[in-house]
């Protein structure tokens, strides 16, 4: 490979990381979630290292049900389009196509990495949804078990009113009634 080849090469990996850069800033995301690690690291061309992240997250969020099955597909897809980036980021044979294909080139890896950015906000979707129910179903839970202590305090308070203030209550209405009978017949005369 001649230094002027090797210098075009040189500007259009530049060019091509500039472009990815600048999609990447594009997204509003927060640094430490999934799609900023995983985008910088294909941005720097640390493959292994974006596809490893991707697959180490999914398995780490075995605590919510059906997230893993649920991303599946598109950590699989997520892969594949790493790969594609990867495969034509370093075409062997890049120098020698003509200008117009090698700009077909760059311009089918943007394609993949947006495609990639898309996929990946897939991924945090299906996260936020799984967590959202897992913290319904936690709100269940501690709704019903207060439900059912409420429930269990009133009728502990109903038991103790019939047995103490219930049974002294209806002694002296009894007791008044008697009373009350009574005068009716000394008045009557009975």
């Amino acid at each position: 490979m001649s230094l002027v080849e090797h210098n075009h090469l040189s500007e259009m990996h530049a060019s091509l990381k500039r472009k990815l850069a600048e999609s990447q800033k594009k997204d509003q995301t927060r640094m430490d979630s999934l799609r900023a690690t995983v985008l910088s690291m294909v941005v720097t061309e640390n493959y292994d290292g974006a596809r490893e992240e991707l697959e180490t997250h999914v398995a780490m969020r075995s605590a919510y049900p059906g997230f893993q099955e649920r991303a599946e597909r598109y950590v699989q897809h997520c892969s594949e389009l790493i790969h594609a980036i990867q495969t034509k980021r370093n075409f062997p044979g890049l120098v020698s196509l003509s200008l117009a294909k090698q700009q077909e080139v760059h311009e089918k890896v943007l394609q993949h990495f947006d495609e990639l950015k898309q996929n990946l906000k897939h991924i945090e979707r299906v996260e936020r949804e799984q967590r959202l129910n897992d913290m319904r179903s936690t709100v269940w839970v501690v709704r019903t078990a207060a439900q059912v202590a409420a429930l269990i305090v009133v009728t502990a308070f109903v038991i103790d009113l019939q047995a103490g203030m219930f049974s002294s209550a209806i002694k002296v209405v009894d007791h008044s009634v008697e009373d009350a009978t009574t005068w009716l017949v000394n008045l009557a005369g009975f």
